[in-house]
């Protein structure tokens, strides 16, 4: 929308004393609402875009009045500060100073999100309390169904889909392919010839494509598919999986045992999966009038995170791999590539989609998932099951980890897992770093924290009097 459009949409809206669907009209003078501003600029970046204009005054006889404001940069500044930092993308907010009544006045054009980001919300509140959409000339909050439409919409990578560069269709094991379609046939009670693989059949289903006028396998077809180790091609030879099980609770104590696990996707899965069984401990209970033998951590919970791994990593990045570390009190998977489109720590159990669709959708029909869509909420049940904290998820600009608490993680409350998640970040703290990241809360109260978690074993005391510090044992 350009400068002479927003002047229209802006006289339009003061011609019938009314903010509308594309216009929001903010009074501004000595400041503005940091959370109205925030839901508008949430709701036009959901819907259609719209206009923000700061310096009209709505009246107590609902009529508008152009007040102007005197400090134009100041807003100009602030806009930016929240475009950047308190939402969920950075969006290029477009400034226009318009004079009218012999008045500045400031508009501020907010741009429709592409698919790829919506929800646009802000961070504070995550989805979908901080998502808003533009509902006539208010910002409405937006409902979880709402929320989910905008998910299931979004555009995710299809770098799966791709062709497997100098890959041929004989590279793939069509007897695979054919005790998998047998496999789907019988689960959803379809006839199935055997010894027939019909190109059409997959195509539709996202083995192979036309790459420059041949039928060649996708990358999601190669992963899954392949007679061979991918890992064996240049292209593919980083998408191994790097397991460690280390004698303490951190990278410096000794390694007990350590794969590099390669294979087709299904065959990581496996393989992963069983590392970590046979590097946990495994105890006997008496349930009933039987001795029952278990793994320290829920089995289930286990399978779904490296299966998750596996599925949901990002296969464009190749500079780095995918990890699983285990310690003595917790277990770490650690993935290349953030969360998907629309996906956020916050929101992890409702909004679960996968940047790698055709990986995630066979591997689902292989029965590598658990229960598609469920997967989170089973690892928090069992976790909960075996008296074990819930899953720990950590998302950065290029990676993501999950930690799965052990027992002895298990023993600390609300406060000390805080003060436990920071220290897996920066590794030392004080008290005073302590009071700010949990507010409200006796020193005295955070004092015997710190003291609890010195005497499980998880930090030690260091320095004296007001120079005390505490580091990770880890």
């Amino acid at each position: 929308m350009n400068k002479e459009q927003i002047i229209e949409k802006i006289k339009k809206a003061l011609s019938i004393n009314s903010e509308t669907d594309l216009v929001e009209f903010k009074k501004a003078r000595g400041g503005f609402s940091k959370t109205a501003v925030k839901k508008s600029l949430s709701a036009f970046g959901n819907t259609h875009g719209g206009v923000i204009v700061f310096g009209v005054e709505e009246k107590k006889d609902k009529t508008l009045e152009i007040i102007g404001d005197t400090n134009i940069a100041q807003l100009q500044e602030s806009m930016t500060d929240l475009s950047a930092n308190a939402m969920s993308e950075v969006l290029r907010l477009d400034y226009h100073i318009i004079t009218l009544s012999d008045k500045e006045i400031l508009a501020v054009y907010v741009p429709e999100c592409n698919n790829r980001i919506k929800p646009y919300y802000f961070k504070e509140l995550g989805m979908p309390r901080g998502a808003y959409v533009r509902d006539g000339n208010t910002d409405r909050q937006m409902t979880k169904d709402e929320m989910m439409s905008y998910v299931r919409n979004a555009q995710v990578d299809d770098f799966d889909e791709n062709c497997a560069d100098d890959i041929l269709k004989d590279e793939l094991s069509f007897e695979k392919i054919e005790r998998f379609l047998q496999h789907s046939a019988t689960k959803t009670k379809r006839e199935f010839k055997p010894g027939v693989v019909d190109d059409v059949v997959l195509k539709n289903i996202g083995i192979i494509r036309e790459c420059n006028d041949e039928l060649r396998p996708t990358i999601a077809g190669y992963l899954i598919f392949s007679k061979d180790d991918p890992q064996n091609k240049i292209q593919f030879e980083r998408y191994i999986i790097r397991c460690v099980r280390y004698k303490g609770s951190g990278v410096h104590t000794d390694i007990l045992d350590k794969a590099d696990i390669i294979g087709t996707l299904d065959r990581q899965i496996d393989t992963m999966h069983s590392f970590v069984l046979r590097n946990i401990k495994k105890g006997a209970e008496i349930v009933g009038t039987k001795r029952v033998e278990k793994y320290e951590y829920p089995e289930k919970a286990i399978r779904e995170i490296v299966a998750n791994a596996v599925i949901h990593r990002d296969y464009r990045i190749i500079e780095t791999y995918t990890q699983i570390n285990i310690f003595e009190d917790r277990i770490e998977v650690f993935n290349p590539g953030n969360l998907p489109p629309g996906v956020t720590v916050e929101n992890i159990k409702d909004a679960q989609v996968s940047r790698n669709r055709i990986i995630a959708a066979r591997l689902n029909e292989m029965d590598y998932l658990e229960e598609y869509g469920r997967g989170i909420d089973i690892v928090f049940t069992k976790m909960s099951e075996w008296g074990l904290l819930p899953p720990v998820f950590k998302n950065t600009s290029n990676s993501f980890k999950v930690v799965l608490p052990g027992k002895k993680l298990s023993q600390l409350n609300k406060r000390q897992m805080i003060i436990w998640q920071h220290l897996v970040d920066k590794h030392r703290i004080t008290r005073k770093n302590v009071e700010i990241f949990i507010p409200n809360v006796p020193q005295a109260t955070l004092r015997s924290d710190l003291v609890r978690m010195r005497d499980i074993g998880l930090l030690r005391q260091m320095g004296q009097s007001s120079s005390t510090y505490y580091e990770a044992t880890f």
